[in-house]
């Protein structure tokens, strides 16, 4: 069962302020209620990439305070957790608000694209600890599984090759393949559209806030794998589930796998 206390839904949603845009407050509270209300049954699984399969989030933030110190506005990582789950061109958006219209974003990404690269020439990907294993375990239960990442197809390609489990998805959907960034539903209802599962009946698993919400927009079972964000108020009270790392998720998918599943 949920780990989570059912407390009261006014307390769920923090005095019922959303600052999402995508529901309203009222709309939220019925989301909420539907998480509370009934158990999961799990017919595939979709994975955020970045921050979640592999500690590339701290490899981005390193590149962008290299990049911004050769563009003269010093070490910019910080900007990273503006822009968590983020698409590149939501991403640009926020860059170009907080620097100005004028802003070379495009050069700023090219140098981090730049220093990623000659990291991951001379390093393997890092992989988030328990992958391997719960890969594993969804696999061989026969789940289908997707990657939903904000992220340009090049690069997740590049990554989930690099750690050898570019097969073990059966469907990748990527920052570039659509029009509205995360929180917005699009990227996991596209992802279980090519897995021809009902959201409903698909788990999301995410370390953003715009990634929970975006698979909560989509109907989907958000679990948590904190990286460098812990959730708050609003954001913990609609989580299926939250777990310290991808393995620590396993007795949470063993007891909501629905039965028709191998």
């Amino acid at each position: 069962g949920r780990s989570l206390p059912r407390l009261p839904l006014y307390e769920r949603v923090a005095s019922r302020k959303v600052d999402v845009s995508f529901r309203t407050a009222e709309q939220a509270a019925e989301l909420i209620a539907a998480f509370v209300g009934e158990e999961p049954l799990v017919e595939a699984v979709v994975f955020d990439m970045d921050g979640l399969l592999f500690d590339t989030e701290r490899l981005c933030i390193e590149a962008t305070d290299w990049a911004g110190e050769q563009m003269g506005i010093g070490k910019a990582g910080w900007m990273n957790y503006r822009t968590l789950g983020s698409n590149h061109q939501e991403v640009k958006r926020i860059w170009l608000a907080e620097f100005g219209p004028d802003f070379d974003y495009d050069r700023l990404s090219t140098l981090v694209g730049e220093y990623t690269r000659r990291y991951l020439a001379e390093h393997p990907i890092p992989v988030k600890p328990g992958l391997y294993e719960l890969l594993n375990c969804l696999k061989g239960r026969g789940i289908p599984l997707a990657v939903a990442s904000s992220s340009g197809e090049g690069t997740v390609r590049r990554n989930l090759t690099q750690a050898g489990v570019l097969d073990c998805f059966d469907a990748v959907v990527c920052g570039d393949h659509i029009a509205r960034s995360k929180p917005a539903p699009d990227i996991y209802l596209a992802a279980c559209a090519k897995l021809g599962a009902d959201p409903a009946r698909c788990a999301a698993v995410e370390d953003s806030r715009n990634g929970l919400w975006s698979a909560a927009n989509a109907g989907c079972y958000p679990l948590m794998v904190p990286d460098l964000w812990q959730p708050d108020a609003q954001t913990a009270a609609f989580l299926a589930g939250k777990a310290n790392t991808l393995s620590d998720l396993i007795p949470w998918f063993t007891a909501h796998i629905s039965p028709k599943m191998g």
